[in-house]
């Protein structure tokens, strides 16, 4: 690993890790007794509101998750790096499904299938900021890194779902005005995706990290055939876009 832009990345976003040993990546009323839901027409996905508690978290702490699971997961196996969907089901783990966007602009499309009753939570565009153990003091503040992990641009997302057209995806935001993400950490492995053994990431662990972006939580879909597209573009100021197809099976 070397110092200057390690990898292009990031569900909409980029990976840079500079001469000071960062890391930016550029590639998501509280809710009552039960989770709450954008669409009441069975025909339309049900999509959490941003200011929800689906399946018991904001979506700040789904965002968080999901950067720990695309990050931590290795990268011959890594579903952010996978461009066919082989690796759709690495790390899954309980009722929440993560899909993810791809380290490139190029359009990708996946073919994935997946258990009945599991639920979607996915970044249609994002940011985040990682900083290493042994970064300087001043770069590891929580304002520092609040500010490193912020989108700097306007978003311009398209999201489709079964042939419904998702409206204003923006607002399923994780920044100060939707549901902010919290502060967290993330455990490298072995054959990460940044390449790194240890030697420039101290003990292969990404802490401080925060992050901003723009997510979906559907609610689980009915069994057979369903196809995710979206499209984003802004957030980070890379120019670094997103094109991803999902064809998904949901299994009896």
């Amino acid at each position: 690993m070397q110092d200057g832009i390690v990898w292009q990345e990031k569900d909409g976003c980029t990976i840079e890790h500079d001469t000071d040993s960062h890391i930016q990546s550029q590639i998501a009323s509280m809710a009552k007794k039960h989770d709450a839901y954008e669409h009441s027409d069975k025909s339309k996905p049900l999509i959490a509101p941003i200011n929800s508690l689906p399946a018991g978290q904001s979506y700040g702490r789904w965002a968080a998750e999901w950067w720990q699971w695309a990050l931590g997961t290795p990268a011959a196996v890594n579903p952010v790096l996978d461009t066919t969907g082989e690796y759709c089901t690495q790390r899954q783990v309980d009722g929440v499904w993560f899909l993810a966007g791809s380290f490139s602009s190029d359009p990708v499309t996946r073919n994935c299938n997946i258990p009945a009753g599991k639920s979607l939570f996915f970044p249609l565009i994002n940011k985040g900021y990682v900083a290493y153990l042994n970064d300087p003091a001043n770069t590891r503040t929580e304002d520092f890194i609040r500010a490193a992990g912020s989108c700097t641009e306007p978003a311009h997302i398209t999201v489709r779902i079964d042939g419904y057209n998702v409206p204003k995806p923006t607002q399923f935001f994780t920044g100060e005005s939707g549901s902010q993400s919290p502060f967290f950490n993330i455990q490298l492995p072995p054959n990460n995706v940044f390449g790194d053994d240890g030697t420039g990431i101290p003990e292969l662990l990404l802490s401080p990290s925060a992050e901003q972006g723009y997510y979906l939580f559907v609610q689980p879909l009915s069994s057979g055939a369903h196809t995710i597209h979206f499209t984003a573009s802004g957030c980070n100021s890379d120019g670094l876009t997103q094109d991803i197809t999902y064809n998904l099976i949901v299994l009896p």
